[in-house]
């Protein structure tokens, strides 16, 4: 029995769903739904693949499904061209700047998906003379669904696109979004309409998202951001929503930022993670802490392993260059590491042994300290580090360093709770 995926959807669709085709029914299309969903996201990646990214996708084929059930169930009959839950998508896709050729990209993908599974679905529960008249009307049913979904779609989009930039966010997003291209006109009509000084300051950019659907909501990423940007010093601080599951921030002082605050997690909420750029100066420094702050972020996407709730530039810096490609980190990181690469805990004891050793300029008495073992444990264990690499670790030691580190951050132990001090 397959396990229930809990729905995205609102009761308004799902219960009159339920009573009219049956629970069971219903959860077959919301794990449809959730499928469908699931391939869009790594065919189209300007979606996102986080968990509130993916729910948000969810609110679009979970819908699709169910009213395509309720269609094939009516025999072709009248069934609402898009929902309410639908909607809020196209409204989260239109505020994160999502094209919508994009959109429909991925409809016209989704509906082949959603064919293939009902056309499955047909084959394995209709009985066969039955078949060829009900693969007939789900074809149908599909084709004049998506037919006037995509329609509704496109005037839903249109809709929220023209109230979104005459909103005042809008107007404050566009300026933001000229300073990190460098194509600002007059610096001081900018500061009027952020109401944050851009010249003469230092800058520090926070890029906060949601690592929860629970996590997702505006207030706890408002509440987050101006923790985190006072807990560093800001004077000022501008907000700026970047769809409904993340935030772009910034604080600026007229003084030097005297270290990062990114030493108390605590102050996020439930949910929330946040990458902190460097402080620089004026314009310039405005975009180029905002651009730390998002390489930093994409670098927790890339490599799983990295799972701080706050994450600073100067930690990941490296990885940030050497991570842009996680199918060529991970070629690099088994070219390098050989027999090292292995996923065990075994593996992984010896990685770090050969990681803090090179730290400390191979000094196995610091690396001992550092790990808490004796000093004979730590040559023990660089002489296997040596033998599965198959050369010294006085060889390729910039590579190997590199490779090591990037494994390290590669690992992802889902079922360890991430720490909060």
């Amino acid at each position: 029995m397959e396990q229930r995926v809990e729905p995205v959807c609102s009761p308004q669709l799902l219960d009159p769903a339920r009573e009219e085709l049956g629970r069971g029914a219903v959860d077959w299309a919301i794990r449809l739904g959730r499928d469908v969903a699931a391939r869009a996201v790594l065919n189209f990646p300007e979606f996102g693949s986080g968990a509130p990214q993916l729910a948000t996708l969810r609110l679009g084929t979970e819908s699709a499904a169910i009213i395509a059930m309720l269609g094939i169930d009516r025999g072709d009959g009248e069934t609402p061209e898009i929902t309410e839950d639908a909607v809020r998508a196209i409204q989260d896709w239109v505020h994160r700047g999502i094209p919508l050729h994009i959109i429909w990209a991925a409809m016209r993908q989704g509906h082949s998906w959603l064919a293939e599974g009902y056309m499955r679905a047909c084959v394995e529960s209709v009985p066969i003379a039955a078949q060829p008249d009900q693969l007939q009307l789900t074809s149908e049913v599909l084709f004049n669904f998506v037919n006037r979904f995509s329609a509704a779609v496109g005037r839903e989009y249109g809709e929220e696109h023209e109230r979104w930039i005459m909103s005042t966010v809008a107007a404050r997003d566009e300026v933001v979004r000229s300073i990190l291209d460098g194509k600002i006109p007059d610096t001081t009509d900018a500061e009027n309409i952020l109401h944050y000084t851009l010249s003469h300051r230092q800058h520090i950019g926070v890029v906060l998202w949601a690592d929860t659907v629970e996590g997702a909501s505006g207030s706890a990423l408002h509440t987050s951001a101006m923790a985190l940007l006072h807990a560093v010093g800001a004077e000022q601080t501008l907000l700026v929503p970047h769809g409904r599951h993340s935030m772009h921030g910034w604080g600026n002082s007229v003084r030097p930022f005297i270290g990062q605050g990114t030493d108390s997690p605590a102050m996020l909420a439930a949910g929330v993670r946040a990458a902190v750029g460097t402080s620089h100066d004026g314009v310039d420094g405005f975009a180029r802490t905002h651009e730390e702050a998002a390489a930093s972020k994409r670098v927790t996407e890339i490599l799983p392993g990295i799972s701080e709730p706050i994450v600073d530039f100067p930690s990941v810096h490296l990885l940030t260059l050497l991570a842009q490609d996680r199918e060529k980190a991970t070629y690099f990181v088994r070219a390098e590491l050989s027999d090292l690469a292995g996923d065990d805990a075994q593996h992984s004891e010896l990685r770090k042994t050969a990681i803090a050793y090179l730290r400390h300029r191979r000094s196995p008495l610091a690396a001992a300290q550092e790990l808490f073992v004796v000093r004979n444990t730590v040559a023990y264990r660089l002489k296997r580090v040596e033998d599965l690499l198959g050369h010294s670790l006085d060889e390729r030691t910039l590579e190997t360093w590199a490779a090591l580190v990037l494994k390290e951050s590669l690992v992802c132990d889902a079922s360890a709770p991430r720490e909060r001090n």
